[in-house]
């Protein structure tokens, strides 16, 4: 069984484009005063399962009804080495679900107004899926999960640069606590000690106040492979 990719796979490429609106004298948000709001988004358009051109013959890709990633926190920082990182909300420590596809808020806060050059995500690296569609391996609306950041995997680290040591696989997914830093400058966050493996290219400055979305477009994010199906790079940005 072919191996659902980790995040460096995942997100190969992709740069997190931020454009963001400044508040006006409607709320930010669900609470009303928050003065940063970030906002959940899927994004599915029909499309048919194509065959791929870079596994072995069999190998289909489709789009997938439902994405969701489990939040612990966010984080912001004006550094472009994401150091001092500011946090914007704490979640309960179990964690909540957010699926892309229902257009959540992911998260909501506060922090002080200004321009900040990274954002950091503390997530689960068990991922979650459901094709919108059957075709080979995969079944409409059943879910599947991939494991990121596995069992060997030692290079990651959290806000605070402690090492996140991985576990788990695609067979047996173990839920690992990673964070994703996206940054103007990876550059500077691999030279702070940061993993590349865990880091996004930020397009622009996160301004607060302000709100932005962070969409990801699911149409072709579901591969069947022999007899595995997973999910496979979702494209990710922010608007």
């Amino acid at each position: 069984m072919r191996s659902i990719s980790p995040l460096r796979s995942l997100l190969a490429g992709c740069s997190v484009a931020l454009t963001l609106t400044a508040c006006s004298s409607e709320p930010a948000g669900p609470g009303g005063d928050s003065a940063l709001t970030v906002y959940g988004a899927g994004s599915t358009p029909a499309a048919a399962p194509q065959a791929s051109q870079e596994l072995p013959d069999g190998a289909l890709w489709g789009p997938a009804s439902s994405v969701t990633i489990h939040l612990y926190a966010l984080w912001i920082s004006p550094s472009a080495d994401c150091s001092n990182p500011v946090l914007v909300q704490q979640h309960p420590a179990a964690g909540v679900d957010k699926d892309f596809m229902l257009n959540p808020v992911l998260f909501e806060g506060s922090p002080a107004n200004g321009s900040y050059q990274c954002v950091m995500f503390k997530m689960s690296d068990v991922l979650r899926m459901k094709p919108a569609s059957s075709f080979g391996a995969c079944v409409a609306n059943v879910e599947y999960s991939g494991d990121i950041y596995r069992d060997g995997e030692t290079d990651w680290k959290d806000v605070d640069l402690n090492p996140i040591i991985g576990t788990g696989s695609d067979e047996v997914p173990a839920n690992d606590h990673v964070t994703i830093f996206m940054t103007r400058n990876p550059a500077a966050a691999i030279a702070r000690g940061i993993s590349e493996n865990q880091i996004v290219e930020l397009g622009s400055d996160l301004v607060v106040p302000g709100q932005s979305t962070f969409v990801m477009d699911a149409s072709q994010a579901v591969l069947s492979w022999g007899s595995g199906c997973g999910l496979e790079k979702p494209i990710i940005s922010f608007h």
